[in-house]
Parts: structure tokens; C-alpha cells; sequence
């Protein structure tokens, strides 16, 4: 396990809207990483995106770097984690919760309390190791057994059957995590999938949830819901009303992990990770009494099946309008491919329109762009917005058993269609102003301002997905690119001296 100052997850990050953060970075472990503030857009700040490989080099192992920038026309709920090696999956992460006075719901109004509530995958090897597994093992005999998660943790606690255990493996059976609420007060969850191979359907037995907050996105509902899936990367922030007991009570929170995305799920396992959400009072001696609750019994939810909202029923509370033309289009084709690998042993990779991520940790992308370099086509898809504007990225989903959890970067974006099937240019043209209901052979448009000058990663937030290629980058204003003001201490990152032995800036390492 990776810790942060001691623990997992890392440190809350807590700010308001326009604050400057600094977040000083020692790395004491024995590879390079890098930390990425996700959702968060890094205006005039690119090269604190955090993505070794595309806006930095790695922070070297007993190195440092300070991270510095401003919280700008941003609030909600965040996240932080590296962004190399898969190092995520080990326990580098961490919350990062921005406020404003001006946000729809207020606490001390519209609820009385809120608590972050980090809700994730585990799993006992190592990312490395599954890496290693991954990159020299059959596909079949290898890669869908490792995609299962071992426990479902929350806030970094969880539970696993020690009858299940190795043989000689020190097991120690722990309570359940558990969530302590006072009776008849309105509590808002900020609840953050910060996993890397499960998404997640979270429900509280007898207690409805109050859609407040896609992402950063306040919205309006839906209300009274049983249940939300919380794909990988993404959060919802819900209030309960604590009114369906007194205090002593306890109902169980459960997070249902789908498998739209898994290749195999062994007879038998439910996937469901538990915790308690108890009813107390100040003062009141601790219960160890455990839930005797039903879960909803509608709609039905197991490791099979995961239905999600849909985009229509998640209303913005504040209507933002799309830009109405475009000067630009991508078109992305998502497939998967078999590869062998020099060894003649058949894996699963990722690609964009054929090509499959390579990364070079050492010759980032946004430093090759601001030298006035380009960057190579046959190691990564790309396109160039050269003008201010806006610009459509239309994404084809051709990879009809996978559902991917698209990141884009540093910008934020309008859906503005999606539908069955594939998107031509031809096709796209013609498209009416409504669209279809989603499946997983899909197409969707992401409709994006090409205002800020930077190179932003646009990737598949499965951890393995990612590890195998699945990343794209969309390089805006490349002219103004070159004239950033990029701080010495991120062009020295670069220098020589911080590259582990043997490395060169053509050394490909694991995204």
C-alpha cells in the first residue's frame, strides 16, 4: 500500500473558490510519479496538470516539487491521485472539496452536516504486479481474473473474508466500517469512485437520495432516488434525511460493484461491499449491533447489472449554454486489439483510430510542444486546435462488451449529442438536435472551448485500460503554447540528472 502522510486515503484538500493552492510533494517512493488534481481545469496552470508523460516528468523517487495554482470559476467535489504506473490502485489518492458562497445548496439551509465519503475497489497484489501480469501472461488465462476486485473499501476501510486468504497469508478479521449520523438532521455525501477497475452502485436502506451534484455540475435532482452508480473518476454528492429511526439504529450502506467491464465474475461472488450508517446521540455508548435492513428491492442491482442516470434525468441547476458553432472536429474511434508481445504471448490492448498510447514519461508532451516540436502519430491519437473557438470531439465506442469512463482534462465539456452506433463526418452532419438513449456501441459528442493553450489528455479512467494504451491528447493553440511561462522547476524535472538509471527520454514507462 502507498500512504500519504501516513494514511489512506491522502489528506483532504479543502479550499474556496479562488484560492491559490500549494501542495509541496516529497516522494519517498522507489519510482518516479506525479499527482493529478482531477476535474480540476489548471487555467493558465497546464503544467500542474500532474500526468507524467503529457504535462511533466516524473517527481524522481527521493525528490520533491511544489504544485501551485488558483481555483478558478470551479467549486464542488474533487479528487486528487497519481497519474503513472497505475500507482492510483496502491492507495495515492485523496479527496479535494472546493466551496462557494454563491452554490446553489448551502449548508445550515438545505442540510445540517457533510461528509466526504471515499468509496473504492481494492485489490491485494500490487499494481505492478498485475502490470507485469498483464504485459506477460495469456490474455485469457490472466487479464479478466485480475480485473475483479478483492474488497470494496470505504474511506479506506474494508472487509475481507480470511477463510478466503492464502494459505500461510496473516489475515485479521475486522469489523465493518461504519458511519456514525445524528437522528432528524439532512446530511450531504460528497461521494467520490476514486477505483480503478469497479464502478459502483451506492445505496442506504431506507433512505432516499437527493441528487444535488454531478461531478462539479450542481443540478437539480433527481430526488428521492434508491440508488446512483459512481463510474471510476467520477462523484455525485446526495443528501438523506435522517429521520427513519431513533438513535441506536443502523441500516446498511451498500456499494454494489457492476461488471460491464469485467471479462469474467467467478459463481457465486456478489460483489457487494458493506458498511454501517448508524443512528447516535451525543454521549451515547457505542453499538456494535449490526444492521438488520432490506436493501431497495427495485431496481434490482448484482455484479451483472448496473443501471445508470441518464444525462436527460440530471438537470444542471444552473442552465449553461454550448457554444452554438464550431470551428473544429475529432473523430475518435475507441476499439481494443490482441497484440502479441516479442515473447509471442497475446494481450488486450487499448487504441484511439488504431493507436495505442506509448508513453515517454521523460519527453512530455506539452514541453516537446512548447520547444515547437510535434508530437509523434504513431505513439499516441492527437489533434491540434490551432483557434480560439470551440471544437467538437466526437467519440465512436466500438468496443461493444467495455463501457469506458472518458477523463478529458483541464476542460470542461457539453454533451450535446449521443446515440447508437457510429459517428461518420457524414453522418454527424446530418445529426437531428435530439438524440438516442446510450448503449455500449455508442457514439457521443463533447463539445469543448479551445480558449486556453495546452495539451490536455483525454483517456479511459480504468486503470489497466489506461496502462494499455487508452489515451488520447488534444494539443490547443500550439503558437501560444510556446510562449507559456512554464516555471524552472518544472523544465528542471526534465533535466538528466532526475532520471532513474538506464532511462533516456525514449524509455517508455506504464501511463
Amino acid at each position: 500500500m502507498i500512504v500519504v502522510n501516513n494514511q489512506y486515503p491522502g489528506p483532504l484538500i479543502e479550499a474556496n473558490q479562488g484560492d491559490t493552492i500549494i501542495i509541496h510533494v516529497r516522494n519517498d517512493l522507489d519510482s518516479g510519479t506525479g499527482i493529478h488534481f482531477h476535474g480540476i481545469n489548471q487555467i493558465g496552470t497546464i503544467w500542474s496538470d500532474g500526468v507524467p508523460g503529457i504535462t511533466q516528468c516524473p517527481i524522481p523517487s527521493g525528490g520533491s516539487y511544489t504544485y501551485n495554482f488558483t481555483i478558478q470559476q470551479q467549486s464542488g467535489t474533487f479528487f486528487w491521485h497519481s497519474h503513472l504506473g497505475n500507482t492510483q490502485a496502491d492507495g495515492l489518492m485523496g479527496p479535494l472539496i472546493v466551496h462557494n458562497p454563491t452554490d446553489v445548496y448551502i449548508r445550515g439551509r438545505d442540510y445540517d452536516h457533510e461528509r466526504v465519503l471515499f468509496i473504492s475497489d481494492w485489490k491485494h497484489l500490487t499494481a505492478q504486479t498485475i502490470i507485469n501480469g498483464t504485459f506477460t501472461e495469456p490474455f485469457h488465462t490472466k487479464y479478466a481474473g485480475l480485473s475483479l476486485p478483492d474488497s470494496i473499501l470505504f474511506d479506506g476501510a474494508g472487509v475481507f473474508n480470511c477463510s478466503q486468504a492464502p494459505t500461510n497469508a496473516h489475515c485479521q478479521q475486522k469489523p465493518l466500517p461504519e458511519i456514525q449520523v445524528q437522528p432528524s438532521k439532512k446530511y450531504r455525501f460528497r461521494v467520490i469512485n476514486p477505483g480503478t477497475e469497479a464502478f459502483l452502485t451506492v445505496s442506504i436502506d431506507n433512505h432516499p437520495l437527493n441528487i444535488i451534484s454531478a461531478d462539479e455540475t450542481e443540478v437539480l435532482g433527481p430526488f428521492g432516488i434508491h440508488r446512483v452508480l459512481v463510474p471510476i473518476g467520477e462523484r455525485y454528492d446526495f443528501i438523506i434525511d435522517t429521520s427513519q429511526g431513533k438513535a441506536g439504529d443502523a441500516f446498511w450502506l451498500r456499494a454494489q460493484f457492476c461488471a460491464p467491464n469485467f471479462l469474467a465474475v467467478p459463481p457465486g461472488d456478489t460483489g457487494l461491499g458493506l458498511a454501517i450508517l448508524r443512528y447516535v446521540e451525543d454521549g451515547m455508548a457505542p453499538s456494535h449491533q449490526l444492521p438488520t435492513t432490506n436493501d431497495w428491492s427495485h431496481p434490482h442491482v448484482n455484479a451483472t447489472s448496473c443501471p445508470d442516470l441518464t444525462s436527460d434525468a440530471l438537470v444542471p441547476a444552473i442552465k449553461a449554454e454550448a457554444p452554438q458553432t464550431v470551428s473544429s472536429t475529432w473523430f475518435l474511434d475507441s476499439v481494443i486489439g490482441f497484440p502479441l508481445t516479442p515473447q509471442n504471448v497475446t494481450i488486450l490492448d487499448f487504441y484511439f483510430n488504431n493507436v495505442t498510447w506509448t508513453n515517454l514519461p521523460y519527453d512530455p508532451m506539452l514541453f516537446r510542444m512548447h520547444k515547437g516540436l510535434s508530437l509523434n502519430e504513431s505513439i499516441v491519437a492527437h489533434t491540434v486546435f490551432a483557434q480560439s473557438g470551440a471544437a467538437d470531439i466526437i467519440i465512436n465506442n466500438r468496443d461493444v462488451t467495455i463501457d469506458h469512463p472518458y477523463h478529458l482534462h483541464g476542460r470542461a465539456f457539453y454533451i450535446v449529442a449521443r446515440g447508437q452506433g457510429a459517428l461518420t463526418p457524414e453522418s454527424y452532419a446530418k445529426l437531428p438536435p435530439s438524440s438516442s438513449v446510450i448503449t455500449r456501441t455508442t457514439y457521443a459528442i463533447l463539445r469543448i472551448r479551445t480558449d486556453e493553450p495546452g495539451v490536455f489528455a483525454l483517456h479511459c479512467h480504468l486503470g489497466l485500460h489506461l496502462v494499455h494504451g487508452k489515451m488520447a491528447a488534444i494539443v490547443v493553440q500550439p503558437q501560444a503554447i510556446q510562449n507559456l511561462a512554464i516555471p524552472d522547476a518544472a523544465i528542471h524535472l526534465c533535466d538528466s540528472c532526475n532520471f532513474p538509471p538506464g532511462v533516456t527520454v525514449n524509455t517508455p514507462g506504464h501511463g
